[in-house]
């Protein structure tokens, strides 16, 4: 009986993994358009700063309706915890991409390390609030968890990563220099065996956990990997390379972060490297409170790359022709 109850046990969470259906909801996107692009990182529970963000970008109107026509936005994950609204984020990115959809448009929103840790465990400790917020709802944290139910079959079928154009987007950034299909295969095969508790989806290096401190891999943030053989630019134009991109997005990091040359990007700021890496947590959760938020806007024609404060100011980040940054950081605050 005992050895039954452990088969079971172990044979109910493979059962949930295993019912993702890979070719509806595939671990990483890949879409070629001659459409804007639009990128935001980290809402955590924020929705009215969200808004007030994407508004700020023209890509919603005062009621919060999509009007970005056939604009592509995409959102790098960690939509809950840190803050009380987080079933308000995730309706109103839901409500995006229905109406997105309808009008021509696209919104990807892909997971965060939040959102992957509170399907990997809903009892978690870091994914207490949602589940709280999810029980003054009506909603029982573990099954959403087990993708039953709106919420539930929404947060299941978020992707892990997005190629858009020559730009690869993800929550943490790490793609440990393989291409887009090993990425892909490496993301399915783990979670097949151990669904989001996968070393791929939550392992303390991962494209959703990876760190950019001193919490990286050996002490170091992910991009010095390598050093001092391979320094940073070199680790990161050879992970572009891999992917068949020229950038890479990520979310996850909205605090200070100090580069092996002593660069630092300070806290909240929107912020690219070498024209690799863009940095695009500006930390707009009233929890955190490091700025107001920020859109990344990619221009198709030109891939320029400028940073979209919600009183609509815009700050160069990227001058593609010139290969090189005429605004550096772009902090937003009211």
């Amino acid at each position: 009986m005992r050895i039954a109850a452990v088969l079971i046990f172990l044979s109910l969470s493979q059962l949930i993994a295993a019912a993702r259906d890979w070719s509806k909801d595939p671990a990483i996107i890949e879409l070629d358009t001659p459409e804007q692009i639009f990128a935001i990182g980290d809402a955590h529970s924020d929705s009215v700063r969200l808004a007030a963000a994407m508004r700020g970008a023209g890509i919603i109107d005062r009621q919060n309706n999509w009007s970005g026509r056939q604009t592509v936005l995409i959102t790098t994950g960690d939509m809950i915890d840190k803050g009380s609204r987080a079933l308000d984020v995730v309706h109103l990115l839901m409500t995006l991409r229905d109406q997105a959809g309808k009008a021509g448009g696209r919104v990807i929103i892909l997971a965060g390390n939040h959102e992957a840790e509170f399907l990997a465990d809903p009892d978690a400790p870091k994914g207490k609030e949602f589940a709280d917020q999810l029980r003054a709802a009506g909603i029982k944290p573990a099954e959403a968890a087990a993708c039953k139910g709106e919420i539930g079959t929404f947060l299941c079928s978020l992707a892990f990563g997005a190629r858009i154009n020559d730009w690869f987007f993800s929550h943490a950034g790490n793609t440990g220099g393989r291409s887009i299909a090993q990425l892909r295969r490496d993301i399915e095969a783990g979670f097949d065996k151990d669904g989001y508790k996968s070393e791929q989806l939550t392992g303390g290096n991962s494209l959703l956990e990876a760190k950019l401190d001193k919490d990286g891999p050996r002490g170091m943030p992910w991009i010095q990997e390598g050093m001092p053989v391979r320094n940073e630019p070199a680790l990161l134009a050879a992970y572009a390379r891999a992917l068949g991109v020229a950038h890479i997005v990520e979310g996850h990091k909205p605090s200070a972060v100090v580069f092996a040359d002593g660069t630092e990007r300070r806290p909240g700021e929107m912020f690219q490297r070498f024209g690799l890496l863009f940095l695009i947590d500006t930390g707009m959760s009233g929890d955190v409170d490091y700025s107001d938020g920020a859109v990344l806007n990619i221009s198709p024609k030109s891939a320029d790359a400028k940073a979209i404060c919600p009183d609509g100011t815009r700050t160069l980040l990227w001058d593609a022709e010139g290969k090189q940054s005429t605004g550096r950081a772009a902090r937003c605050v009211g």
